[in-house]
């Protein structure tokens, strides 16, 4: 099965940027997303910030999300344990959106978002130092998703993201041997 690579939001909350995958190409409302322990641990924090009646605990490695009668009208408890490659699977407990550059001016929010969904870095000279940090910690994110689901191919996100095509480049000369050597 094919995983695909979203960048997502609280519904109502565009500007922190999730990286999770699902296997569905186009995602929104209740789907579920599976993260990696940094960005449910992320979910968590920002989550117990807000005054929802929806909070997050850790339990060793199990995320728990304890609900009050005010956040939805019913009261509960859910435990989310990582699966064999260490990501936590988050269903339906709070409507998502896809992330949006034209919603979030911040720039580390969206080199971090590109990082994820690129698999070359700029090679813009403009881009501040903290950029291009938040760039190689997206690439890194969606590696981490996206390799053990994977099984070890170079390339993770080749199926993701198209590539801008490079001109071909003639064969250098120095390269290549003479025809004398190759004889031998």
């Amino acid at each position: 099965m094919a995983l695909h690579l979203h960048a997502v939001v609280v519904e109502g909350c565009p500007t922190t940027p999730y990286i999770g995958t699902s296997p569905r190409p186009a995602v929104g409302g209740y789907d579920s997303f599976s993260f990696t322990r940094r960005t449910a641990e992320q979910i968590a924090a920002d989550l117990n910030r807000t005054e929802c009646g929806l909070t997050a605990s850790w339990d060793g490695d199990s995320l728990i999300f304890t609900a009050s009668e005010e956040y939805n009208g019913d009261a509960f408890t859910e435990t989310v344990t990582p699966d064999e490659y260490g990501h936590y699977a988050i269903d339906a407990l709070w409507p998502w959106d896809v992330w949006s550059e034209d919603l979030d001016p911040d720039e580390q929010s969206r080199a971090f978002v590109r990082g994820a969904q690129t698999p070359h870095e700029p090679a813009d000279l403009a881009y501040s130092d903290t950029a291009r940090s938040a760039w190689q910690r997206g690439r890194r994110e969606a590696e981490r998703l996206l390799n053990p689901a994977l099984r070890g191919q170079n390339r993770p996100h080749r199926h993701l993201v198209t590539p801008e095509p490079k001109p071909m480049e003639a064969p250098s000369t120095s390269s290549h041997s003479s025809p004398a050597r190759r004889r031998r």
